[in-house]
């Protein structure tokens, strides 16, 4: 049976944001503005919870499941007393963040919890933005024989 680790994160998803150029002095450096710190503190801590303290990180080949939950905007509701989503709102978020942004997030997350040695180890790897009532992830990761 391959090991499996399952487990939900909530808070508003944020991508891996583009390296930022500036001048420091007469060199030029290269920083992460950390707009997705946050949420990438939030899916580390759910995924060392979810692990828990005797986990041995994934050492071989993983599979990655990612469905990503963005938070309806309040406009795609209709102003009825059912309060239902109008027939006009989009069934899914195209917009941002991007899944392969929303992905290296989650990626550098759990690395840095531990639950595999590099993120290089997964080779299957599945991102699905969805609509829900609130933001989060359900993340699913599990070795392959």
């Amino acid at each position: 049976m391959n090991r499996r680790i399952e487990f939900e994160v909530y808070g508003e998803p944020k991508g891996q944001p583009r390296a930022r150029a500036c001048i420091r002095g007469q060199h030029a450096a290269v920083y992460d503005p950390g707009t997705a710190d946050a949420w990438k503190f939030a899916v580390r801590a759910a995924a060392k919870d979810a692990a828990g303290a005797a986990f041995v990180p994934f050492s071989g080949p993983v599979m990655l499941d990612l469905d990503v939950w963005i938070q309806r905007p309040k406009g795609h509701y209709s102003a009825a007393k059912t309060g239902g989503i109008k027939a006009s709102a989009p069934m899914m978020p195209t917009g941002k963040p991007d899944c392969d942004n929303l992905a290296k997030a989650i990626l550098d997350a759990l690395t840095n919890a531990g639950i595999w040695l590099d993120d290089k180890q997964v080779t299957h790897l599945q991102v699905r933005k969805i609509y829900n009532t609130r933001g989060g992830a359900r993340i699913v990761v599990e070795g392959i024989e």
